[in-house]
């Protein structure tokens, strides 16, 4: 009986171990495709003539509250735990350091060009979402949000030799589009990894 009861309550913690990541999974498509569908649209709309590039992020700030309200609503299935909460409530702060420093104090200290502004917040948020996992996701959650930040800094390599390019407006957008669309694939990854192993947890 009390091993039967041991085995049940094993079971028990699994499954919210299992809750928990599904849910951080399903944030990371809801959060690509809210962002990168904007983004997308936004550098369509400049293309077109329609839209300027200084109000490109009302855009990203509307994917931002879209994706906020979402997040709440996932929050939900997610243990309340004090000390999970607190840890997390830093690391959002530690992933908007990177944005600040990237937008708001290196364009007072040098020049910077298009390419840079249309480009930067790929880096930037590789290393935001590196911080970010590597003071937040402890037990019960598994690793993603570090390992998808070290993948963006990587592939954030590939924008050095194109800055090298003769710029023109054709090769800022598609730079920008570029690391869109690595986004993206990165958080596709990133949400197929949880999934898997937020089912190795229940089976294993």
């Amino acid at each position: 009986m009390a091993e039967d009861i041991a085995r049940l309550g094993d079971l028990a913690l699994k499954l919210e171990k299992y809750r928990y990541n599904i849910a951080s999974a399903l944030a990371w498509v809801i959060f690509g495709m809210v962002f990168g569908s904007m983004e997308v649209l936004g550098n369509s709309l400049i293309m077109f003539g329609i839209l300027d590039y200084e109000v490109f992020w009302v855009l990203v700030a509307i994917a931002g509250i879209i994706s906020g309200y979402l997040y709440s609503k996932i929050l939900k299935y997610i243990p309340k735990e004090k000390e999970v909460e607190k840890r997390w409530r830093v690391g959002i702060a530690l992933l908007f350091i990177p944005f600040i420093v990237s937008y708001a104090l290196i364009p007072l200290l040098f020049k910077v060009s298009a390419f840079y502004f249309n480009t930067v917040w790929y880096p930037s948020l590789g290393f935001g979402l590196l911080f970010c996992g590597m003071y937040a996701e402890r037990k019960p959650l598994i690793r993603a949000m570090t390992y998808a930040g070290v993948l963006i800094i990587v592939s954030s390599v590939i924008l050095y030799p194109i800055s090298t390019f003769p710029m023109n407006f054709d090769i800022v957008m598609a730079s920008g589009l570029l690391c869109i669309s690595m986004m993206m694939l990165i958080y596709f990854i990133t949400a197929m990894y949880i999934f898997f192993k937020a089912e190795k947890i229940v089976y294993a």
